[in-house]
């Protein structure tokens, strides 16, 4: 038996392992992120997708009838997306801080991307 012969193929790299896929992953769900914040409209109640209000989705406060420490969440991202700060920190102070890391992470993934893809 020769061990020569047996010698199997490289099996090719899942798209998963590829040095890119983190990068594009991170980039595509954080610009929707902040492309949904952008089309919604904020009240201080709820917010409309071009007229249309949007449901509320907080289990939390469904069942116990107050709100959860992410209630806010949304109406601050989109507040934050329309540039009013003051009333985005007033829906949840957590949500301007968070807002703005995702926004960075829009253009800071596609620099990394231009990057590496000029190194190969």
């Amino acid at each position: 038996m020769s061990t020569a012969g047996a010698q199997s193929k490289p099996r090719p790299k899942s798209v998963f392992a590829s040095w890119w896929f983190g990068d594009v992953l991170l980039f595509t769900i954080s610009f929707l992120v902040v492309l949904a914040a952008v089309l919604l409209t904020p009240t201080p109640e709820l917010v409309e997708f071009f007229g249309w209000p949007v449901p509320e989705t907080c289990g939390y406060k469904r069942v116990l009838g107050m709100g959860c420490p992410g209630c806010g969440l949304t109406r601050s991202f989109t507040y934050m997306a329309h540039f009013n700060p003051v009333q985005a920190f007033r829906m949840n102070w957590m949500g301007p801080p968070f807002f703005l890391f995702v926004a960075v992470q829009v253009p800071y993934r596609v620099l990394r991307l231009v990057r590496s893809y000029r190194k190969l």
